[in-house]
Order: structure tokens, then sequence, then C-alpha cells
């Protein structure tokens, strides 16, 4: 175990310039970058879809090699020394200040905003990591590794840690070394205690992406075997006891990722042209799924509509009405629907500016007699009436009725489907349900296949036709004449 002494201090230079502070991050990032192109080709995939994707698809690449590379290294937290931080009360006060100011600069990011120690250090699931790391001081005490004092101490230390009492003490990621564990930690967890400990240690011991060496995998035999016992390890086991297929899709995605790995992989020039070649020629078992998506008629929207706008906070019901018409009458995906920025919506000439997946930019067109048009003008107009200069379309609103600049994310979409089946509508429903839904009625409506893929914004029609969600009944007298 090595410790970079640098880092375990806390500086007292404090005069530095936030822009200064905020180019030297900067430019370290780039070299850290530069660096993992060369060694890290999966971290390097990850970082080239900052060009071409959206933050979702990043943060989607980032997840899955990072539950892959998991799969093969191992929990992380069994190869953390705890007795070194169990016996050093200071340090995982460092730790976990760290950490958890890591966890808020990434999730300011994925929301697009800046860090802001005031306002970003709230939610971070303190909790469950705390009650994770009072287990493991129990587990050592229990195995008579401490003594009483040391686990009292430990107890003292972790209930009464607050991050806002440690922001200027930060270790970075990755400061501690590895241990080879001679036997798994045997400890009951809750769920997201387990997630919180998995992401504490990710966060001492570096992500297993970068832990995990890539080019002892990067061959098309030991690839396809690891993707196979990946993919079986994740099925789920049903009432019969037999075992459930992993979705296509799944397989799919995590093929097309590795594949990427690879590939750049090559461009460093770590593995031959032929390798690659035999990597790209891996299958998998194909098949196909019914996709998820479930219709909405204008009848179910306009049941949405109006349990939404009951609502006691009306500047939220207003605005959440405005989404959930966008969604439907325009198709947009999560990530789009809170990218839109004031700028992108022209009442004018009724047209919605969307820059979607691969940084591809669209122009979707509405109907000044729709329910959209009438649902955007009230949002412009309660927007209108307050001062505050707020970039983006859709934005916060707190319980006094006042708008916020904090930007709305994915999840907040997810949330608001969530909460309209605990108003009183009769389905649950997601965010998506409404994009299959769009399609469905361009088609019902007569348009062909060609218009309605550039409309959602697909890049193949194939992907439009897994969002016809049209019945077998309205087959019936769909026969060929002379």
């Amino acid at each position: 175990m090595t410790i970079n002494p640098s880092n375990t201090l806390v500086h007292n230079d404090f005069n530095l310039r936030p822009g200064t502070l905020r180019q030297q991050t900067a430019l370290s990032q780039q070299n850290r970058h530069h660096d993992h192109f060369v060694s890290n080709p999966a971290l390097a995939y990850v970082y080239s879809l900052a060009a071409t994707d959206t933050t979702g698809g990043q943060a989607n690449a980032r997840y899955t090699l990072e539950r892959f590379s998991r799969f093969l290294l191992g929990s992380s937290f069994d190869q953390i020394d705890w007795l070194m931080l169990l016996t050093t009360p200071d340090l995982i006060k460092q730790a976990m200040a760290a950490f958890l100011i890591h966890r808020a600069q990434i999730k300011a990011t994925m929301k697009g905003l800046v860090y802001d120690p005031q306002r970003s250090l709230k939610n971070l699931h303190i909790n469950p990591l705390k009650k994770a790391l009072l287990v493991i001081g129990d587990y050592y005490y229990q195995h008579q590794q401490i003594s009483l004092s040391q686990l009292t101490e430990w107890q003292s230390v972790i209930s009464v840690f607050s991050v806002h009492e440690h922001k200027d003490q930060q270790l970075d990621s990755g400061w501690l070394s590895p241990i080879s564990a001679s036997q798994p930690l045997t400890i009951e967890l809750t769920t997201q205690a387990q997630i919180m400990l998995e992401a504490f240690s990710c966060f001492c011991l570096r992500s297993c992406i970068e832990r995990m060496d890539w080019h002892t995998v990067l061959y098309a035999p030991v690839l396809q075997t690891a993707m196979q016992s990946f993919l079986s390890s994740r099925l789920t086991m049903k009432s019969s006891d037999k075992k459930q297929d992993y979705a296509p899709a799944t397989a799919d995605n995590l093929l097309r990722m590795l594949r990427g790995v690879a590939h750049h992989a090559w461009l460093s020039e770590s593995i031959s042209i032929e390798t690659l070649q035999r990597i790209k020629a891996i299958k998998l078992p194909r098949g196909s799924r019914q996709s998820s998506g479930r219709y909405l008629s204008y009848a179910d929207v306009d049941n949405i509509s109006a349990l939404t706008l009951a609502q006691s906070n009306k500047i939220k019901a207003v605005r959440d009405n405005a989404i959930f018409w966008l969604m439907y009458e325009s198709g947009l995906r999560r990530a789009e629907v809170i990218g839109l920025d004031i700028g992108d919506i022209d009442l004018y000439l009724c047209k919605i500016r969307v820059m979607g997946k691969g940084n591809k930019e669209r122009h979707v067109p509405f109907s000044k007699n729709s329910d959209l048009y009438s649902a955007i003008e009230q949002w412009l107009t309660i927007r209108s009436q307050h001062s505050q200069k707020i970039s983006s379309f859709f934005c916060g609103v707190n319980r006094y009725q006042q708008l916020t600049s904090q930007r709305l994310t994915t999840q907040t979409l997810n949330d608001l489907c969530k909460q309209v089946h605990l108003l009183g509508f009769s389905r649950k429903i997601s965010p998506h349900d409404f994009r299959h839904s769009v399609a469905t009625n361009l088609l019902r409506s007569g348009y062909d296949l060609l218009l309605v893929s550039k409309f959602m914004g697909h890049s193949s029609i194939s992907t439009t036709q897994r969002y016809d969600r049209r019945t077998d009944d309205e087959l019936q007298g769909v026969t060929p004449g002379r």
C-alpha cells in the first residue's frame, strides 16, 4: 500500500484565482486523457464519445464497461486495506470527503452545471455509505483484528462525519493501492449500502475500467468467453427456476462497446489489425424483443394533463404539462427534452431545434392549433414573469413556486411519470412511452416510414419500425388487390 503524502496534506494556499485553478484542472485533465488514450483503450473509447454522442451515451458506455471490468476483477471493497483505514480515523474522514466531493462534481457535470460547494453537496446518499463502513468496523472487531477502543473511535468518526466540514481536504481518485485479499469480506449489506461502498472503494483504488489490463482481454476467444460469462451471470431466476435470456440489445450494446475499445487499442498500436478483425468477427446469439414502449392515446394524455394541472404547485404544474405534451407531440428523447435552451423554441415558425444522438441537429415542427403550442405558450408566459435569466427551457421549480436556474435531469422526467401514476393515472408509464406513441400516431395518419424516421431523429428505418405500436386488429382489411 502506498500513499502519496502530498495528497493527504491539507493545502494552505487558498488564494488562487478560480480562473487559474480551472485552467490548471483543465490542463491536468487533458494530460490524463492523453495518457489514457495510449495506455487504456476503454477510457479512450469513452472519451471519444464526447465529440459525437450525448452525455447520456458517455455515461452509459462508462457504466457498462465498468460493470464488465468489475465482473472480471471482482468486488473493489475486497481489495481495500481496511485495517489501515480502521487504525487511521483522520484518513477515512479525508477519503469520505474527497469521494463525496468527487461524486458531487460528476453529478454537476452530468446536469450541465458548474460545481458549487454551497449547492452541489446535497442528496449524495451519505447514510448508506456510513452504514456500510460501520458494518466493516464491526466485522473486523468480531474477528479480533481491532480493539474495542479502535472500534469505538471508528464508530464515532463515521457517525458524526459531515462533508461540509471537510470541503478543502481532498485526496485524488486512486490515492490508495489495492491489496490482494486473502478472503472476501463476508458482510451483509443492503443493496444501496453495497453500491455506495463499491463506489467509494473504486474512488480510492481508481475505477475498474482504469485498473483493468485490457490488453490481456482483447483477444477474440478470451473476449467472447468473458462476454458470455458476464451476460450469463446477470440472468435472473424465474419462479419456475428457469433462467431468463438476456435481452439481445444488452448483448449488442456490450459487443459494440468492446469493439470500440478494441478499435482504440488498434489506433494506439497495442493490437494488430488481424486481432481487431477477429474481435469484430465475434458473433453472439441473435434474437429480438418487442419494444418496451406502451401506446398512449390522446385520451390518456388528456387525463395525464388534467392530473398534472391539478397539482397545488401551479408553476410546476404548468411546466410538467408542457413537458408531457412536448414528449407526446414532438417525440423528443429524455436527454433532448432537458437539453433544450430557451432559444431552441420558435413559436412564430412553430419549430423546435433539437440536438440529438450523435451530435445530429434536426428541427421538429408542430402546429399552432396543437395542445403542445398551448402548453408551451403557457409555460413561456410564466417564464417571462420571472426576472431571473435562465438559459434552459425547462428549469427547476421550488416549493415556493419560484423558478431556479437548475437544469432538469433525465431522472426528473422518470420521476414525473411515476408521480402521474401516484396522482391517479390507471397504469405506470415511462418517458419513452410518449416517444413510441408519437411514431404510432404518425404512421396511423398515413405518413411514410422515411418521413417518420426523420421526424423521430432515427438513423435507421429499422429503429422506427420497432416503435410502431399499431395492433394486429388494424391489419383487418389490409389485403392485396388486383
